[in-house]
């Protein structure tokens, strides 16, 4: 199969999810820099209460982990809508993410290609 018209159901779908995985590879790599950041000045805070600094790391890296969950949601649903709406059918036991990643992958050219 070859990638849907772009003005179809199918294509805006696609283009809203290759928007939510970019979203979600954004999500990720803020989420793996609040925690090393946080875990960073941690290793040397002192015992008792939290100082004012380790408080906003703790709330950044939360912002961060809400944000990695809202484009999961995102990629999932736009995933769904657009499985639905080009007609494809994931093979038994895989998971749909999986299944459009890979779909994604081998029919999608690279913005470098």
């Amino acid at each position: 199969m070859t990638r849907p018209d772009p003005q179809s159901d199918a294509g805006q779908w696609l283009d809203r999810l290759l928007e939510a995985r970019a979203a979600e590879a954004q999500a990720a790599h803020n989420t793996a820099l609040a925690a090393d950041e946080l875990r960073r000045y941690q290793k040397f805070a002192r015992p008792g209460q939290p100082s004012a600094h380790i408080v906003q790391l703790r709330q950044k890296q939360a912002a961060a982990r809400q944000a990695s969950a809202r484009s999961r949601q995102a990629f999932l649903k736009a995933a769904m809508e657009f499985v639905r709406t080009a007609g494809l059918t994931p093979p038994p036991r895989t998971s749909l993410d999986a299944f459009v990643t890979a779909w994604i992958d081998t029919h999608v050219a690279k913005h470098g290609d």
